[in-house]
């Protein structure tokens, strides 16, 4: 896959770097946070040679036996050397158990430069604060801009011929693999798939799951209208989908 150096977010990542706090990353599935941790360590592994970095990706096979904290923490002070700088940097967080227990104590140990990346679904800013006791600070990562769009594509002129379909393909970078629309859309509806029913439904136990496609089918054809929990109710109930304002309320919420 084709690419770019997404410097909004890197920029980001530099101006923060060797302060106290744990940097989050985090953003949908597929938006690009490993991509974007991988390039922030090429950049200190070029330009802080001495650093000593500790890597831990939970999507590779490799660390599968540092899944819960307490082997989590002990595999990171295994790797800790003395007498230079300490970045840790972990991937796919939320599928260590308790990770949090673990973070909390390495950040308190002073030790550590550290950051983190993690679906939205399991580290929702709203929840940040509950998980860490330290000091954090949230770098949200999203799928291209326009702009990223551009760049991805080497586009120079006639911006606004091309942003009608920037706006039918959206921004995630993998759909622009496939040739065939068919498939892109494909693509795009698994990662829908993903986030929904793998993501949303397991995190608050929804038992209704046709009710949440219902309810996100709907906010998405009506994206520039102002309604309120309310008035979905309403609508759907009319069209004799059971359901009542504070289940709509909550599902908004989690979405």
């Amino acid at each position: 896959m084709k690419l770019i150096e997404r410097t909004l977010y890197l920029d980001r990542l530099k101006r923060v770097r060797n302060t106290p706090d744990i940097k989050i990353i985090t953003g949908i599935r597929r938006s690009g946070k490993s991509e974007l941790m991988r390039s922030y360590l090429k950049y200190i592994k070029e330009n802080e040679p001495e650093t000593n970095l500790i890597e831990i990706d939970y999507g590779n096979l490799k660390y599968d036996d540092i899944k819960d904290y307490k082997s989590l923490y002990s595999y990171v002070e295994r790797n800790y050397k003395q007498n230079t700088k300490n970045v840790l940097m972990i991937d796919e967080v939320q599928l260590c158990k308790g990770f949090e227990i673990a973070v909390n104590s390495l950040h308190n140990n002073k030790k550590y430069d550290i950051y983190l990346t993690g679906f939205n679904a399991f580290l929702l800013s709203s929840d940040l604060s509950t998980l860490f006791t330290g000091r954090f600070i949230e770098i949200p990562v999203f799928p291209f801009s326009f702009k990223e769009y551009l760049e991805y594509f080497e586009i120079n002129d006639n911006f606004s011929n091309h942003l009608e379909n920037y706006l039918k393909v959206g921004g995630l970078a993998g759909s622009y693999l496939y040739e065939n629309k068919e498939d892109s859309n494909a693509y795009i509806k698994n990662v829908y798939t993903s986030l929904i029913k793998r993501d949303l439904v397991d995190r608050y136990n929804i038992e209704d799951v046709s009710l949440l496609d219902t309810l996100t089918e709907f906010l998405m054809d009506n994206i520039s209208n102002l309604t309120t929990a309310n008035n979905i109710s309403n609508i759907l109930n009319n069209k004799k989908i059971k359901t009542n304002h504070v289940t709509i309320g909550n599902y908004i919420k989690y979405l």
